[in-house]
């Protein structure tokens, strides 16, 4: 059996989710493809930044951003005993992951021009753009947004090879203790740990390793690393969810967008989670790859890609470069009280850096 459509998305978290929505409301007949079925809770930072907040917003979700708790500002706790506030120039929020998966798959479920479909497809140039088959289905579609993460393997012609360089994740979300009125990024020699205040006054509690301690459940890697960073551990209560843990990565793209196919969210490469932009990179080159494929079909051709390709590199370059930073500065506790100290004697450098986080 054979359909024609427009756009294939592949994958319907945020990226995928932007993107279907993008081209739906633009005009384009879409299908979805995502074989998970059901609201995954996936462990991450549940922080948007204020650029996946201006892109909620262009999508209409502006009541979930009025629900959910502002982010106005980071602070990163050094392990030497200081503290380096960094004000966002607009605000972010954050919210449980699952909020924000009901309010896509509401807006996805409410759009009549996107089709959902429930299966694991392989993706192929055809005549007349791309083929998406699985088993004995095919469906054929004029471009194509690849949204489905680092391991996926949707326009797999436009990635290099396997994930590199992997780091560990780990989360769980506690009662607050004391009231946070700011996303803290304590650094360790070993980890680095998140706390985000959420609506009703919880915090999600990410962790961030370069190994995972061999022999320790989740559990009690969460107490390791909570006795690593004691000042974190005094500002949570009773805990709400269990930790999960996972293995996340870097993997290079060749190209973000060549013939009609594009990759969005962390198809495109990935930011180190240390940062906290993955969700905000999600709906920014969602939406943008959304836009990109309907301005495709309308006969943009590589003007379309370059721009879409700037767009991308906007959101991500200076972003893992401050990443990368971030880590080694973690590892070396005597270079954290003399980088902050020249930070507070220049804060245009602070106010720059804090626009580049922010998006």
């Amino acid at each position: 059996m054979s359909a024609g459509f427009d756009l294939a998305v592949l994958g319907a978290g945020p990226a995928g989710a932007a993107a279907a929505l993008a081209a739906a409301r633009a005009g384009l007949s879409v299908a979805l493809f995502e074989p998970q079925q059901g609201h995954l809770d996936k462990p991450c930072g549940e922080g948007i930044m204020p650029s996946g907040v201006a892109a909620l917003r262009e999508l209409g979700f502006e009541e979930l951003v009025q629900r959910a708790a502002p982010l106005e500002r980071l602070r990163y706790v050094l392990a030497g005993g200081g503290e380096l506030p960094v004000e966002f120039p607009r605000a972010g929020c954050a919210m449980e992951r699952h909020e924000l998966a009901f309010a896509l798959e509401r807006a996805l479920a409410a759009e009549a021009r996107i089709t959902r479909l429930a299966c694991r497809v392989t993706s192929t140039r055809g005549a007349q753009g791309f083929e998406l088959t699985h088993g004995r289905w095919s469906w054929q579609a004029r471009t194509l947004v690849a949204a489905d993460g680092l391991r996926g393997e949707g326009a797999s012609w436009l990635r290099e090879g396997a994930v590199q360089g992997t780091r560990y994740g780990l989360r769980a979300r506690a009662e607050a203790r004391t009231q946070l009125d700011a996303v803290e990024v304590h650094l360790g020699r070993t980890t680095e740990l998140y706390l985000t205040p959420l609506p009703g006054g919880r915090v999600n509690v990410a962790v961030l390793a370069d190994e995972r301690p061999r022999g320790l459940t989740p559990e009690a890697w969460l107490a390791a690393a909570l006795a690593e960073h004691p000042r974190a551990a005094a500002k949570l209560g009773a805990w709400v969810t269990a930790p999960e843990a996972r293995a996340l990565g870097r993997r290079r793209a060749r190209r973000v967008a060549d013939e009609g196919a594009f990759l969005a969210g962390d198809a495109t490469g990935g930011v180190d989670p240390v940062l906290g932009c993955g969700v905000a990179v999600a709906l920014v080159t969602g939406l943008a790859a959304g836009r990109a494929a309907a301005a495709w079909l309308a006969g943009g051709g590589a003007a379309v890609e370059r721009d879409y390709a700037r767009c991308v590199a906007r959101e991500t370059r200076v972003r893992r470069g401050l990443a990368r930073g971030l880590v080694l500065l973690g590892r070396r506790p005597r270079l954290q009280s003399g980088v902050v100290g020249l930070l507070r004697l220049a804060p245009a450098v602070v106010r720059s850096v804090a626009g580049r986080v922010a998006g």
